[in-house]
């Protein structure tokens, strides 16, 4: 009688490979598994990514063309949505994800979490995913408890109130910078509302979160392909921008206990930030210290992490990069690159815009921004349409 799974799985077949996905982004259980065909049968090497998206970048379609060549080439892929949000959780076979909500919308589910009876008259109560869901205007679907990710916690109900009123005076604020800059404003307002959920969780949660996550996928999936357990394995750790930075910080994680399959012998990251503070606007992070939003009390830096790493790492930075610029590596002495002091071998490469195809901003590892708009991606990191990390 086979092993039964601890979570439900939907699975696709496509032309040479399996999508496995689990879980649900508001919870911080999402995860997406892409399954060469090769891997699936007895007597091939293994090799797998654990690929980390930026900062509200949650949902494969951003990455995903890359991805796909990713594995053409071999590779399990591994795509763990660590930090919680009100992306849409859809099946694979779904069309890309579009917007829906209107800016009064995300006014409204701000102003309702704000104001709730959980979070004005039990501060001190940490709510499970299905009391903050219940705070929502809108109406949610439970058929049953839902859990936080394995490495999230509970947020305190005080915790949510602060943040929340956070977000409404932001939402207020791009509503009013509409007036000049209508597409980055709605844009801006929406992707800060579909990842606030996030912002009641310290960094170093995601990190955990996305370590755990992997860990639990390699447990579920050698239930339907018992020879992984044996076959050797090549693991790599690829993030961007945030995610790069918790790529680099997955060694800092690592303990006697820690499944082996999760751990990376090499790492590549694509123009990732040295701290969590650089994930959203300046003004947004310094409102969040102020109402001591927990996503801004333990940031995740790569002065903190960077001497755990011992394995090869690469860092891939562009040099147009407005957003992480290059001298925020390279700068200062020790510099955050020289915070890798531990690895047995490390490069950093800068690659520059070659008009009109190549641009050397920071989203090269983003292969469609079309979910927000070029109005906002302009000033989030780049317009992408195409894999340009792999013409690099």
């Amino acid at each position: 009688m086979a092993a039964k799974h601890d979570v439900d799985w939907v699975t696709e077949q496509r032309a040479g490979y399996r999508i496995h996905q689990s879980g649900d982004h508001v919870s911080g259980t999402y995860m997406r598994v892409y399954v060469p065909d090769t891997a699936t049968k007895p007597g091939n090497p293994l090799k797998s990514i654990v690929y980390l998206h930026g900062f509200a970048l949650c949902i494969p379609d951003f990455y995903e063309e890359h991805m796909l060549q990713l594995v053409k080439e071999g590779y399990i892929i591994f795509f763990p949505d660590f930090q919680p949000s009100f992306y849409r959780t859809v099946l694979p076979s779904a069309s890309p994800q579009t917007r829906e909500d209107e800016d009064i919308e995300h006014w409204k589910r701000w102003y309702s979490i704000a104001t709730g009876k959980k979070v004005t008259q039990q501060e001190e109560q940490a709510l499970s995913v299905n009391e903050l869901l219940s705070l929502d205007q809108k109406e949610w679907p439970q058929a049953e408890e839902m859990k936080w990710g394995p490495g999230l916690e509970q947020p305190m109900a005080s915790d949510v109130r602060r943040v929340a009123w956070v977000l409404l005076l932001l939402i207020g604020f791009f509503k009013l910078l509409g007036f000049i800059r209508q597409e980055y404003s709605k844009n801006i307002i929406h992707l800060l509302s579909t990842v606030g959920i996030s912002l009641f969780q310290y960094p170093t949660c995601w990190l955990a979160n996305a370590v755990k996550l992997t860990e639990n996928a390699w447990k579920e999936l050698t239930l339907d392909y018992p020879h992984w357990a044996t076959t050797e394995l090549s693991t790599f750790a690829f993030g961007h921008s945030i995610g790069g930075l918790i790529a680099l910080s997955v060694p800092s994680k690592v303990t006697c206990d820690s499944d082996p399959r999760v751990v990376p012998q090499k790492i590549v990251v694509a123009d990732p930030a040295p701290s969590t503070l650089m994930g959203i606007p300046g003004f947004a992070i310094w409102l969040l210290r102020r109402l001591h939003s927990p996503f801004t009390q333990k940031p995740i830096e790569i002065t903190s992490t960077g001497e755990a790493i011992k394995v090869p790492v690469a860092i891939l930075h562009g040099g147009s990069d407005k957003l992480v610029t290059p001298q925020q590596w390279v700068l200062g002495t020790p510099s955050n690159y020289d915070a890798i002091s531990n690895s047995v071998d490390k490069a950093i490469y800068f690659s520059y815009s070659n008009p009109p195809g190549l641009i050397a901003f920071h989203n090269q590892a983003v292969t469609s921004t079309q979910f927000y708009g070029d109005g906002l991606m302009r000033e989030f990191g780049g317009v992408s349409r195409e894999v340009q990390i792999s013409l690099r």
